[in-house]
């Protein structure tokens, strides 16, 4: 693999979890588009592995609760 391929993919996780904890998505799989959107090719690979999908998956849900809790106040 190229140098610098691992510090890439492990930006892409770190946006990925910064996406996940705002709120405006509901799982991995809007994540993963906007990323791709946004000209990250590698997202493929970092959302090929079903331990990201499923933690990404569990902040979106704490993080949307949250959101909601705050609003209803």
């Amino acid at each position: 693999m190229v140098p610098g391929f691992y510090e890439r993919l492990a930006h892409i996780e770190t946006e990925a979890r910064k996406l996940a904890r705002s709120g405006q998505h509901r799982s991995y799989r809007s994540i993963e588009m906007a990323l791709l959107g946004q000209g990250y090719r590698e997202a493929i690979k970092v959302f090929a592995n079903r331990w990201t999908q499923s933690e990404l998956d569990r902040i979106c849900q704490q993080s949307v609760c949250v959101t909601s809790e705050g609003a209803r106040r």
